[in-house]
């Protein structure tokens, strides 16, 4: 999630005029610097145990009911916010899990690796991967609940909740998506500041503009490449792709 200087004030907005499809996050596929990727492997695979495939510059991993995927890339060093979904019951179980495989990040003015989000009736914990990337667990309170008990494990996760889209132009992007059906449910935008969640709860796309930083470590955010496909019950699949700053959405790519 981007920094919430002026998240927590912002209402919550719906559309008034089209009912909010389910839209969810079925595939995401992110640059990683190609010197890294054996290390995001490990991290993925060997310590936390997420079911992964490799072949030779591509590493796709299974995340409940979406896949992950990265690319290595000859770009320097690209890095993204995503996030993980965990049963709303379960996130001091994964918030373990999480950190038994790399250090967990910490609020700058006290210490804490837990945020608690209550306008979204939510808990979430955040750490860095190998690539850099800023990597959220967030569990939302009554969704997605489990009946494991006990110690988590990767097979848990539910999915990607959040993927951030960093752009140079805010409103068109949110337009482009409004065309195809995903609506802002929350936040606010204007052409080149704002922060904006495109889809629903627990299942979105964060618009943010370059620069903006991000929880919990105050980084900028930077514009690099990203594909997201996204579904909805009675919809055609979409495909998000960011390049360059710019969002392109279009119907799955024929394979």
């Amino acid at each position: 999630m981007a920094s919430a200087g002026r998240l927590e004030a912002m209402p919550e907005q719906r559309s008034e005029q089209r009912e909010q499809l389910q839209w969810r996050i079925t595939s995401a596929t992110l640059a990683v610097a190609a010197g890294r990727l054996d290390a995001v492997e490990r991290l993925y695979c060997d310590e936390l145990g997420i079911s992964g495939s490799r072949v030779a510059t591509k590493l796709r991993l299974g995340v409940g009911s979406a896949d992950l995927t990265f690319v290595a890339a000859t770009e320097s060093e690209p890095f993204y916010h995503f996030a993980f979904l965990v049963p709303g019951n379960r996130f001091e179980a994964a918030r373990g899990w999480l950190a038994a495989g790399t250090p967990l990040l910490a609020r700058a003015e006290t210490g804490e690796t837990t945020f608690d989000f209550d306008f979204w009736e939510a808990s979430a914990c955040y750490a860095h991967d190998p690539a850099g990337n800023i990597v959220e667990l967030i569990a939302h309170l009554g969704l997605e609940d489990s009946t494991e008990t006990g110690d988590f494990s990767a097979a848990e996760l539910r999915g990607i909740s959040e993927v951030g889209l960093v752009t140079d132009d805010l409103l068109a992007t949110l337009e482009r998506l409004r065309a195809e059906g995903p609506e802002l449910w929350y936040g606010e935008v204007g052409r080149y500041e704002g922060l904006g969640f495109v889809g629903r709860k627990a299942h979105t796309l964060i618009l943010v503009p370059t620069g903006r930083p991000w929880l919990p470590t105050g980084r900028p955010a930077e514009s690099h490449p990203v594909e997201v496909a996204l579904a909805a019950s009675g919809r055609p699949d979409l495909v998000a792709r960011l390049r360059g700053g710019s969002l392109e959405v279009s119907g799955p790519e024929v394979k």
